[in-house]
């Protein structure tokens, strides 16, 4: 059965893929013909392939086991190139999302790799995409740290399926119809997240990439605050949990009442002592 998120996103896809154009949805309507098959089946905790090859944007081969050598968790997009609009708003708003996370740092704190779709990129091209982005990146990120990699058709599938990212080539218009989304893969190669929106906020991404981290990356107040917070899929965010702000709540003020009260009930044990001794003699 297919998901409410999954529905969604393919209607998402469907306002993006179909700008412009002329459509209306009758009763009982199918999706369009054009974004049928598109859309996202979230694959949480799903293993990412490893050993499958890639060229990277300077012409060298790529695989996640070299991307996660490093031990950080890292951050995938599936675009391609010449995309018409959606990937150009996507990773524009990736880009600022990522400036917007002062605490973490691309390349030292985590990685990113777009992959693109259209087997028929070349690394060149690739290279080219990569300038247009990671050139607006603040000071304080590698741009290193954001690799782009193309592939043949084969080695693109084994990667989507694996995280349920669905595409269609539209052979009319010469074009890919797909969703934005961006990944989350843990230093173990595991799905951890997807987060759905074109312009993502620092502090979800700062979440997200805390919680793709295993605890590695980022303070101890970000993993603090990871504990109070969950990620609300209808809401894309994460957001505080009632239920456990409470009990940590709870906790911290019996913890400060034990605190506060334990010289007292040790003085006063003490004088207990002293009186029942006296009382003897």
């Amino acid at each position: 059965m297919t998901s409410p998120v999954t529905i969604a996103i393919r209607l998402l896809t469907a306002v993006f893929c179909l700008a412009g154009g002329s459509f209306a949805f009758g009763s009982g309507d199918a999706l369009p013909e054009r974004v049928q098959g598109v859309g996202v089946d979230e694959h949480l905790d799903a293993e990412i392939p490893l050993d499958v090859e890639f060229m990277d944007d300077q012409g060298a081969r790529a695989s996640f086991r070299s991307l996660l050598g490093a031990g950080l968790p890292v951050l995938l997009t599936l675009n391609y190139g010449d995309c018409p609009g959606l990937c150009v708003a996507q990773l524009n708003g990736l880009t600022k999302g990522i400036n917007d996370v002062g605490s973490l740092h691309l390349g030292s704190d985590f990685k990113m790799v777009s992959i693109s779709i259209n087997p028929k990129e070349s690394y060149q091209r690739a290279a080219g995409t990569k300038a247009k982005y990671a050139d607006s990146l603040a000071d304080h990120h590698k741009k290193a740290g954001w690799q782009f990699w193309v592939g043949t058709e084969q080695n693109i599938l084994k990667i989507a399926d694996a995280v349920g990212f669905n595409y269609t080539f539209d052979a009319k218009h010469s074009r890919y119809n797909h969703t934005a989304v961006a990944i989350l893969i843990s230093p173990k190669g595991k799905v951890t997240r997807y987060l759905y929106e074109v312009g993502l906020t620092g502090e979800t991404l700062k979440m997200a990439l805390v919680e793709a981290g295993q605890g590695k990356i980022g303070s101890s107040l970000d993993a603090f605050m990871l504990l109070c917070y969950h990620y609300d899929a209808n809401e894309n965010r994460y957001s505080a949990s009632a239920k456990t702000v409470l009990s940590i709540t709870a906790g911290l003020f019996l913890t400060i009442g034990l605190a506060v009260s334990l010289p007292f009930w040790f003085s006063w044990r003490r004088r207990s002592g002293t009186i029942g001794h006296a009382t003897t003699l």
